[in-house]
C-alpha cells in the first residue's frame, strides 16, 4: 500500500493533444505546491478557477487553477487542479515541476484509491468510477453511474443492517446459554434467514443480466445462404466488413464486430448460411453458426423476402424462435414472393443496400436487449467479483436457512451466527468495509493513471 500521507500529481486526462488538459494534485501540499509554482502569496479561493500564469519545467504556462479543500473534496484531502492548454509537452512540463517542489507522481488509481481510505467512496462506488471512464455505451454508462451514485452500495447496505441484527441477536443469547434464543425466538430466526436469502438470491439473480451490459452482448445473423445476412452485418456495422456476393455459401467461418447498437455494447456476428451440405468445410461452417446461435442473447434470423420461404428457411426460423429473435425480411428493395406479415410473429422488412428498415432492426434488437437486462433496473450486479462474493454470502445464508429449517427450529444458535458472519464478511469484501491491501493494490492498479 502506497503512503497516504504525502502529495501526489498526475495528468488527469488522456493522453495526447487536447484543447485542455488537467494536472491534479492531491494531499497536504497541494495549495504550497501550486503557490510556488504561480508565485502567488495568498492561498487560493476555494472551488473558484483563479487564472494565472504557471512556471513549468522550462516554460511558463497560462492556466485556471481550482482549489479543492479538504475534505470536500474527490479524494478527501486537500486537491488543485491545473487546467492549462491540453499539448503533452506543457503538462509534463507542469507534473516536474510539482515533483521537483515535493509532490510523488501517482500511482494508476491513487486518487480514487485516497477516496476511499478517505470514506468519501466505498469500494463499490470506487469501482464504479472506472467502469465509467471504460464504458463504451450508454447502457454500461448508465449502470456505472447508478453504482458509483450509491444504489448497489444503498442495497447492500440494507441487507447487511438485517444479517447484523440478526448475528447480534444470536450473539446475544450465546452469551446467555441457558436461556435459548432468549434475545429471539426461533420462528423469527427462519423469517429473518428467509428474508435475506430472497434479498440476496434477488441481487445474485441481476449477475447475469449485469454481465451482458458489462461485457456486451452477442447477437447473432442467422439464415441460409444468400439471405442477405453479410449486407446486413455490413449495414450494422457501417463498413463493409463482410465479404457479400451473389455466390451461395460466401461466407464459411464466423465474422465478428464490435459495435454500439442503440444503447449497447454488442458483439455482432455474421455466420455461415445453413443447409445440407456435402462439403466438409461448409458443414464445419454450419456447425458454428448453429453454436452460436445458442450462445447468442439475441438472433436476428435472416428470410429472403424476394424468393418463396423454402424447407432450410423454415427450419432455421424454427431454431431461431427458441431464442430471443429478431424476424428480418431481406431483400425488400426487389420483387416479393411473399409478405413479411406471413411469419407467425411478423417480420421487419429490410434493404441493405437502400438502407430501408436497419433502424427498426436496431430498435428491435435494443428491446430484447432492454428486456433482457432488466431496462433500467438501478441495481444491477455488473462486477464479476461483486457476483461472486454475494453467491458465497447466499450459499451460507442457504445453509443455515435449510438446516434450520430441517432441524425444525432445533438448530442451536451458534451455528446460525456461523453461516451469517461467513456471509457478512463476503458481503463486507464487495464494499471494502473488511479488504485485504493486496486486493485494494489489484482493484486500484487498473484505473488510469490520474483518476
Amino acid at each position: 500500500m502506497h503512503p497516504t500521507d504525502d502529495t501526489i500529481v498526475a495528468v488527469a486526462t488522456p493522453p495526447g493533444h487536447g484543447g485542455v488538459g488537467i494536472v491534479r494534485l492531491s494531499g497536504p501540499e497541494a495549495d504550497r505546491i501550486a503557490r510556488t509554482m504561480a508565485g502567488r502569496g495568498t492561498a487560493w479561493p476555494p472551488r473558484r478557477a483563479t487564472r494565472a500564469r504557471v512556471s513549468g519545467a522550462g516554460l511558463v504556462a497560462e492556466a485556471l487553477v481550482t482549489h479543492y479543500p479538504a475534505p470536500r473534496s474527490y479524494t478527501g484531502d486537500d486537491v488543485i487542479e491545473l487546467s492549462a492548454h491540453g499539448s503533452p509537452v506543457v503538462l509534463a512540463a507542469l507534473v516536474e515541476q510539482a515533483a521537483m517542489l515535493g509532490a510523488r507522481l501517482a500511482q494508476p488509481g491513487e486518487f480514487t484509491l485516497r477516496a476511499f481510505l478517505n470514506g468519501k467512496l466505498d469500494l463499490v462506488q470506487a469501482e464504479a468510477a472506472r467502469d465509467v471512464v471504460d464504458a463504451v455505451s450508454p447502457a454500461q454508462a448508465r449502470a456505472a453511474f447508478d453504482q458509483l451514485d450509491g444504489t448497489l452500495s444503498s442495497a447492500l447496505n440494507d441487507v447487511a443492517g438485517a444479517m447484523r441484527e440478526l448475528e447480534l441477536r444470536l450473539e446475544a443469547s450465546l452469551d446467555f446459554p441457558d436461556e435459548g434464543y432468549h434475545f429471539i425466538e426461533r420462528s423469527e430466526v427462519g423469517v429473518a434467514l428467509e428474508r435475506i436469502r430472497g434479498t440476496l438470491s434477488r441481487l445474485v439473480d441481476t449477475g447475469a443480466r449485469g454481465q451482458v451490459v458489462r461485457e456486451g452482448a452477442r447477437v447473432v445473423i442467422t439464415g441460409t445462404p444468400n439471405a442477405g445476412k453479410s449486407s446486413l452485418f455490413n449495414a450494422l456495422v457501417g463498413t463493409d466488413r463482410a465479404i457479400v456476393a451473389a455466390t451461395p455459401g460466401t461466407t464459411r467461418d464466423l465474422v465478428t464486430a464490435r459495435v454500439v447498437l442503440a444503447d449497447y455494447a454488442v458483439e455482432l456476428v455474421d455466420t455461415a448460411g445453413i443447409r445440407e451440405s456435402g462439403d466438409a468445410v461448409e458443414q464445419e461452417g454450419v456447425r458454428r453458426a448453429d453454436r452460436a446461435v445458442d450462445h447468442a442473447d439475441v438472433v436476428i434470423v435472416a428470410v429472403d423476402l424476394s424468393r418463396p420461404v423454402s424447407s432450410d428457411d423454415r427450419a432455421v426460423i424454427a431454431r431461431g424462435q427458441r431464442a430471443r429473435a429478431v424476424m428480418v425480411a431481406t431483400k425488400a428493395d426487389l420483387a416479393a414472393a411473399w409478405s413479411a406479415g406471413d411469419l407467425d410473429d411478423g417480420a421487419i422488412a429490410v434493404s441493405a443496400r437502400a438502407g430501408v428498415g436497419v433502424g427498426e432492426v436496431v430498435a428491435a434488437v435494443a428491446r430484447r436487449l432492454a428486456a433482457a437486462t432488466g431496462g433500467n433496473d438501478h441495481v444491477l450486479i455488473t462486477n464479476v467479483r461483486h457476483r461472486a462474493l454475494l453467491s458465497a454470502a447466499l450459499a451460507h445464508i442457504a445453509h443455515a436457512s435449510d438446516k434450520f429449517a430441517a432441524s425444525q427450529g432445533e438448530l442451536p444458535e451458534e451455528f446460525v451466527a456461523a453461516d451469517v458472519q461467513q456471509a457478512l464478511g463476503a458481503l463486507d469484501e464487495v464494499t471494502g468495509r473488511r479488504t485485504p491491501d493486496d486486493l485494494l493494490n489489484e482493484i486500484f492498479s487498473r484505473f488510469c493513471i490520474g483518476k
